[in-house]
């Protein structure tokens, strides 16, 4: 992974659904918190079971995110895959948080990411920050289990009742 290339402004942010309820003074406050970063297709972004130390938000490429399915093999099975706009690694909005999936990138990618402990703390010195930006991370979440279970459909079959 590349380091940090570009300095992110209010401007950038605003342009994401994710911060599409963040007042300007909102986003002023979290944009200097982020950092642009690229990643060659194919690569590791982060893996399952290991700290969540970092939120990103996708800004150009495809990230697959992919888990272990018990009684399966110990290979990981795909159970969705992100574009531009997209949370990954809700995780690390929970203190002391391992990741719930590994993330690889399909095409290159550029990533917004914030150091987990840094965007926890602004979300709890700014309720109102914290509210929208956990009110988007459970939207996420919700979407990323509806993707598990229709993956998990397609593997199983349909169960018997």
């Amino acid at each position: 992974m590349t380091g940090a290339e570009t300095t992110i402004d209010a401007h950038l942010l605003r342009q994401l659904n994710f911060f599409d309820e963040l007042d300007d003074q909102q986003l002023k406050k979290i944009a200097p918190l982020f950092e642009s970063v690229s990643l060659a297709a194919d690569s590791e972004l982060f893996s399952e079971g290991e700290q969540a130390d970092y939120l990103y938000i996708l800004l150009a490429g495809r990230v697959s995110l992919a888990q272990v399915i018990p009684g399966r093999s110990r290979r990981q099975t795909v159970v969705s895959t992100l574009s531009r706009g997209q949370l990954l690694g809700w995780s690390a909005l929970l203190p002391d948080s391992c990741w719930q999936a590994s993330a690889h990138t399909l095409k290159p990618c550029r990533l917004l990411r914030v150091a987990a402990v840094r965007i926890r703390e602004v979300c709890e010195k700014d309720c109102a920050i914290g509210y929208l930006m956990m009110k988007k991370a459970l939207a996420a979440v919700g979407q990323r289990l509806a993707d598990s279970r229709l993956q998990q459909l397609d593997i199983y079959g349909q169960a018997n009742d």
